[in-house]
């Protein structure tokens, strides 16, 4: 084979895997803004020394569920710790095919942050909720709503 018939059988061969990375990085984005989550969410999964950092001076690499146009999307960031933190968030999908296969692996570590900062914020509207319906003369009940919830969700009945 001589090298042209490689680099088009490579080329060929990478646009397809690229296309199925890509896809299935939205899938895990529509999965992940399903939580709906109330502030965005970081995973750092790599620290390094940047040779044009100050000397002992860190970068972070970070996947987060960040807001960006309005749209919850699954974002990279790098963050120096000797500057003002401006993580340049890109939306992963737009990120070098590098980039996408090294985040691959911190997935799961974001979806299980997401999940927890989902769960931790429940509390903070059901207060809330409870100051609220007291300024306003309302009665409110979260765990027979809860319990309803619950129900609804047992009877096929359910918000997605």
């Amino acid at each position: 084979m001589t090298l042209e018939e490689r680099a088009e059988s490579a080329r060929e061969t990478l646009f397809g895997r690229y296309d199925e990375l890509n896809a299935l990085w939205l899938q895990a984005e529509e999965q992940l803004t399903q939580f709906h989550i109330p502030r965005p969410v970081y995973h750092q999964f790599d620290e390094y020394q940047d040779p044009g950092n100050p000397p002992g001076a860190m970068t972070s690499k970070y996947l987060s569920l960040q807001k960006v146009k309005g749209k919850w999307r699954i974002c990279y960031g790098l963050c120096d710790d000797w500057c003002d933190h401006d993580y340049g968030w890109t939306p992963i999908t737009e990120c070098s095919a590098q980039v996408r296969v090294e985040a691959a692996r911190h997935l799961e570590k974001l979806r299980e942050k997401v999940v927890k900062s989902a769960e931790d914020f429940i509390p903070k509207v059901d207060e809330a909720i409870k100051t609220l319906a007291a300024a306003v003369g309302r009665t409110v009940n979260i765990e027979s709503r809860d319990l309803l919830s619950e129900r609804a969700k047992l009877n096929g009945h359910h918000n997605k």
